[in-house]
């Protein structure tokens, strides 16, 4: 096979090695009891603009931060960056999450770093029979740190993510090794009035846990396509439609749609239909000042009800 094609096969290739690798393995780990596994902060959405689209666009990421969920993310980024998210909760859940990733790129190959945190207030402990041990407290939380590589070739791009994650219970702790991958492909730019399609498929969260029982994952799969169109008035939009599914969770259809005016200013929305009561549109923001971005999304969930993200990236 001639070099250049070698070349231009090489991401297919890889791509469907670590896809084939990831589900021929995964076996026992795929169909687990609903709701039944443990580390779920490394399934939520971690930036705004996954938030507000309700999970969708894998195909077309904003910014390097969400390399924190997805693995292509790190080449839509084309100079060094330091992002930075923050999750509120509601009340109901009196916890707070912050995440930090940082991107560089080094012989065209795009290298991050990341850390991020869950972290619970305060829990009020019981006796066996249930009652109020007045005065005892304990803490709970989640903490995970990445590196990831990924690479563009011509209009395919790459991607791969290792991921340690540790989770402390009161006096149980687990620990996690666990990968991410992926591949996206550019089909169609400049063509009328549409600007591009692009699909793009990862795997997330593949890997071991270890602990003093047996817990599971939260891996999962996505595939999504999303169209880019010119619109009058030097607006653009962009349809994204993914399908999601979670090994202890049912298929889920994650639509988004975003609304730019000249690169400068975004509006997002975002809907995911799985027939569950979480189905609940999501919407948020970006501001693009040239040196960085600020960004905001709103999610409602029936059990979480009301999260609000905050998101600053700064560019170098």
């Amino acid at each position: 096979m001639p070099q250049r094609k070698l070349h231009s096969f090489l991401p297919y290739a890889t791509s469907l090695a670590l896809f084939l690798a990831g589900f021929a393995y995964s076996g026992g780990y795929w169909h687990v009891e609903k709701g039944a596994n443990s580390m779920k902060m490394l399934s939520m959405p971690s930036e705004p603009r996954q938030a507000a689209l309700a999970g969708a666009g894998i195909a077309s990421p904003y910014n390097a931060g969400e390399t924190m969920r997805n693995p292509l993310a790190a080449v839509a980024t084309n100079s060094p960056s330091l992002s930075f998210s923050k999750t509120e909760f509601s009340d109901n859940i009196g916890a707070g999450r912050t995440s930090m990733l940082a991107h560089i790129i080094f012989g065209g190959w795009h290298l991050t770093t990341g850390i991020e945190s869950l972290n619970y207030d305060k829990i009020q402990e019981y006796t066996e029979d249930g009652l109020t041990a007045d005065g005892l407290t304990y803490t709970a939380g989640t903490i995970a740190a990445q590196l990831g590589v990924a690479k563009k070739f011509n209009s395919a791009s790459a991607g791969l993510t290792f991921r340690y994650a540790n989770q402390n219970i009161y006096d149980y702790d687990q620990h996690g090794f666990l990968f991410d991958g992926g591949v996206k492909y550019d089909f169609i730019k400049n063509i009328a009035f549409l600007k591009k399609i692009e699909f793009g498929a990862i795997f997330s969260n593949f890997g071991w846990l270890r602990s003093k029982e047996k817990e599971t994952a939260p891996l999962s799969v996505q595939s999504g396509i999303t169209a880019t169109c010119s619109l009058p008035l030097d607006f653009s939009g962009a349809l994204s439609a993914d399908l999601y599914r979670r090994n202890d969770s049912a298929e889920e259809l994650r639509t988004g749609l975003e609304i730019v005016f000249r690169d400068v200013f975004s509006l997002r929305f975002g809907y995911p239909f799985s027939g569950g009561e979480n189905d609940a549109l999501s919407a948020g923001f970006a501001i693009n000042l040239g040196f960085g971005d600020i960004e905001y999304a709103y999610q409602n969930r029936a059990v979480l009800e009301a999260n609000h993200i905050f998101g600053i990236s700064i560019y170098f």
